[in-house]
């Protein structure tokens, strides 16, 4: 096998590391994610510095490593320029690649999720970058196994219309009022919502704009699929509160 090899990806992340280098996590179509070092690139006239940079889909040559790959050759395809001049589609991004280191293993590439999560950085700013997080999440959600059934209570075959319902991610689901004996913690999702959310993955990507959603729903579908994201990744994400709390100051502008 040859240790040289050439990828096409999307920079999730760059730290520094030593006086010159920086440490990436890559998400490529190739290989799936992989970290690497890019030695030299925060030297002033280092090649490498356009096509490292986070959030940016480039064509990225490394030699592979015992432990991290090196970064050779680095050219960015997009650089997503618009993403770092306006803070709020800087904090829906930095959600956006952070839940994606989170959610994927090591070297398990998957073509869908690659293209999804460039489609979804080049739609941000094109409107209501909201919307594009709950089509990221739910379609995320769809590729890596984990959809949740949102035909009808789970448990005893309820349909949607007789509703409240919950969402349970412990059951993988919706439940009804009577099956759920502890809403508590679950989530409370609406006809509406559930058929929104069920939408999200069968509508072309310039559709979703299109779609109109009341803002209870929206606010359901938020708390929705974070609680069911958290649920699979057992943890909380940084960025997701560091959104949250950008969106609050906005919104008391």
């Amino acid at each position: 096998m040859s240790k040289i090899y050439s990828v096409e990806a999307l920079i999730l992340r760059a730290r520094d590391y030593g006086e010159a280098d920086k440490i990436l996590t890559l998400y490529t179509r190739e290989q799936g994610k992989v970290s690497a070092i890019a030695k030299g690139v925060r030297k002033p006239k280092s090649r490498l510095r356009g096509g490292v940079q986070p959030f940016s889909h480039s064509r990225v040559l490394l030699y592979r490593g015992p432990s991290l790959d090196t970064v050779t050759q680095a050219e960015a395809v997009q650089a997503f320029a618009p993403l770092r001049e306006d803070l709020i589609f800087l904090s829906y991004a930095s959600y956006l690649v952070e839940l994606l280191e989170c959610a994927v293993p090591e070297r398990e590439p998957h073509e869908g999720i690659f293209r999804l999560a460039v489609n979804c950085l080049e739609l941000f700013p094109e409107g209501d970058p909201e919307l594009v997080a709950r089509l990221f999440e739910m379609r995320l959600i769809y590729y890596l196994g984990y959809q949740p059934y949102l035909n009808g209570c789970m448990k005893c075959g309820g349909a949607l219309e007789a509703g409240p319902f919950y969402l349970d991610p412990g059951i993988g689901g919706l439940v009804c009022r009577k099956c759920s004996l502890d809403p508590h913690g679950k989530t409370r999702v609406t006809a509406g919502t559930a058929s929104t959310l069920k939408r999200l993955l069968s509508l072309d990507k310039k559709s979703i704009f299109r779609l109109k959603i009341s803002p209870g729903t929206r606010r359901e579908m938020d708390t929705a699929l974070r609680s069911y994201l958290e649920y699979y990744l057992e943890r909380k994400l940084k960025s997701r509160r560091v959104l949250e709390d950008i969106l609050g100051q906005a919104g008391g502008e």
